[in-house]
């Protein structure tokens, strides 16, 4: 526990955006229009809006159930307008009556999809009997619900290694489902007896990584396969090729055959809902819905002084003065739409990170703010580093003039990047398996020797299991543009390394992740590395009081080094590993864990518990 009488200050929540966002427009049972809306956050429950179209107001209806963050997958009965969703990440089915009497309206909870295999749905449909199908991550698991009868049947997993699974029904009775994200393919079952089978072709994406395969459903209802090897309509238990394929199914209409969209999704804003009628007039009406605030990914100190952060799902850029004054939501910053996985500054401008597609943008704090991808723009999104890189961990700017990023491969994929981008001639240069199969999560940089310190993970993209077996260290000479040498510091079984910080005089404090071939369990522990004889001079253990964030550690204008595990901050001995624990909360108090890290500006630590930014003012 810690010895010192420190309190964070909440300086307020930056962002209160939405994520997972679909209208639904259609009918009531009375033939009436009706348009919904799923919008997830993550300061409280997923709601959904009945949206009244006289007027726009919103009336919310809440999922009631303590982490069912985020509408992932959601349904609409076309002839009732019953809307089903599936939370993430509880794994559980919600249902909404609009045609219930106004005070019996409610997001009522079904219950859990799959206990054992379902926690974030990826897809709902309905087959012409009315039994919905729900496929889900991580188990890549089918389920069937039947609403008359309430009855659930579960079929388990449809591969054995893939996670995610996307489920469509024809009108003839087929279901079937795309796996995704290694070895893609369809794969159907019959309803009747259990049986699934392969049909069509299958993508492995790590030897065809521009191979693509889509299925869905066409404007006759029936079900197709869209690939780079092929085109096939699915029936039954098989796919049979086609020469031409229909256009893929309408999207929902008003019953006077309007179309709703929100005017500003682009922005990542969801506040118009526009109406187009079929004669082509449009009708606006700003929505009134009331969220409770969006998680905060990271935190940042600008080069202008100004504390920035990104919040997840939706991606907005926030800033603040260092006394928490001037709080501002700047909105959307790059193309991606994820959130700002590394922020970094050079030359008066705020470079910034995005997942997905690892997308760069510029940011100059001393210009107005105007997002686009033009010229002009600022912030300006320069577009992706390159085709693999997709959640760039970490970023370091200055070394050789350049901006160097570390990312993690897309979906389905291994072995990640280490990128270098150039401000004069704004290239990409990318160096992709600086270990075989192993990603850039951390970075460092000796500013004695001039070398970039390279941290990796066994970790493939998401939907992956690894292939390497061991991670390690990388020396990169940032002149020549090339590896130095590859090491481990004489350490076995690295699952990863998730932080490095220089600390002078040749060494550097690394966060390493262990975990042995024949166990399930990770340790981590905080080690200090002499990079030049080549060896670990002190380690400590982290144990169960608290496992360290992602890039978490950090030195002050004084030289002392801190780190942030989640329900602590601790600060460590110079010349040591040794770890004396500031400030701290209970594990059981999540709410006030720390969940974004950020920087120390003089001698106050900032950081996000989930969707508040606040800080401690660090002990003498």
């Amino acid at each position: 526990m810690p010895r010192f009488d420190l309190s964070p200050r909440d300086l307020g929540v930056p962002v209160k955006g939405l994520n997972w966002v679909r209208l639904f427009p259609g009918r009531r049972s009375d033939g009436s229009p009706l348009v919904l809306a799923t919008m997830g956050q993550d300061a409280d429950c997923l709601f959904m809006c009945d949206i009244d179209l006289e007027s726009g107001h919103c009336h919310q209806y809440s999922a009631h159930l303590a982490q069912a963050a985020f509408p992932t997958a959601a349904v609409q009965d076309s002839q009732t307008g019953v809307l089903y969703v599936g939370s993430a990440y509880t794994g559980h089915l919600h249902r909404y009556d609009p045609n219930a009497l106004p005070h019996l309206r409610q997001l009522e909870d079904v219950g859990p999809i799959d206990s054992e295999w379902a926690q974030f749905p990826c897809g709902i449909d309905i087959a012409p009997d009315g039994a919905l199908y729900i496929g889900a991550y991580p188990g890549c698991c089918l389920c069937r619900y039947r609403p008359d009868t309430r009855e659930w049947t579960r079929w388990g997993r449809m591969d054995p290694t893939d996670m995610y699974f996307y489920p469509l029904c024809g009108k003839d009775g087929t279901v079937a489902g795309l796996v995704k994200m290694c070895r893609m393919r369809v794969v159907v079952i019959d309803p009747h007896t259990g049986r699934k089978a392969d049909v069509g072709p299958v993508i492995e994406k790590q030897t065809d990584p521009n191979g693509k395969i889509n299925l869905y459903k066409g404007a006759d209802g029936l079900l197709y396969i869209e690939s780079s090897r092929g085109n096939f309509r699915v029936e039954g238990m098989q796919a049979l090729p086609v020469n031409t394929l229909p256009p893929p199914s309408p999207a929902a209409t008003l019953p006077d055959g309007s179309q709703v969209s929100f005017k500003d999704a682009q922005q990542f804003q969801y506040r118009t809902l526009g109406v187009q009628s079929p004669a082509g007039t449009v009708k606006e009406w700003p929505l009134d819905w009331e969220g409770a605030g969006t998680t905060i990914y990271l935190v940042h100190e600008g080069p202008d002084g100004r504390i920035y952060g990104s919040s997840i799902l939706p991606e907005h850029l926030f800033s603040c003065r260092p006394d928490g004054s001037d709080m501002r939501d700047h909105g959307q910053c790059s193309l991606s739409g994820g959130e700002v996985y590394s922020f970094g500054n050079l030359g008066g401008k705020l470079y910034i990170s995005s997942y997905p597609a690892a997308r760069l943008s510029i940011y100059d704090p001393a210009k107005p703010y105007r997002f686009g991808t033009d010229p002009d723009a600022n912030p300006r999104d320069l577009g992706p580093t390159d085709p693999i890189s997709y959640r760039p961990r970490t970023q370091i700017a200055g070394p050789a003039g350049k901006v160097w990023i570390g990312s993690i491969p897309d979906y389905g994929t291994w072995g990640g990047t280490l990128v270098n981008f150039d401000p004069i001639t704004e290239k990409f240069t990318v160096h992709r398996h600086l270990i075989e199969n192993c990603n850039v999560v951390s970075l460092a940089w000796d500013e004695d020797r001039q070398w970039l310190v390279v941290g990796t993970s066994i970790e493939g993209g998401s939907g992956t299991q690894p292939k390497a077996t061991e991670a390690g260290f990388v020396i990169w000479d940032v002149h020549a543009d090339r590896a130095v040498r590859t090491t481990t510091f004489g350490e076995r079984f690295i699952h990863g390394i998730p932080d490095l910080i220089y600390a002078g005089q040749g060494q550097i404090y690394a966060i390493v992740v262990y975990r042995r071939p024949d166990s399930a369990n990770y340790s981590a522990e905080l080690l200090l590395i002499d990079l030049v004889e080549d060896r670990v001079i002190s380690r400590s253990p982290f144990g169960e009081d608290g496992w360290p964030l992602e890039m978490s550690l950090r030195r002050s204008d004084r030289g002392t080094f801190y780190g942030l595990c989640y329900p602590y901050v601790y600060r460590i001995t110079p010349g040591t590993t040794q770890r004396e624990i500031i400030w701290s909360t209970s594990i059981e108090n999540t709410a006030d864990h720390i969940r974004a890290q950020g920087p120390i500006i003089g001698q106050r630590l900032f950081f996000g518990s989930h969707h508040r930014l606040r800080c401690l003012d660090l002990p003498e």
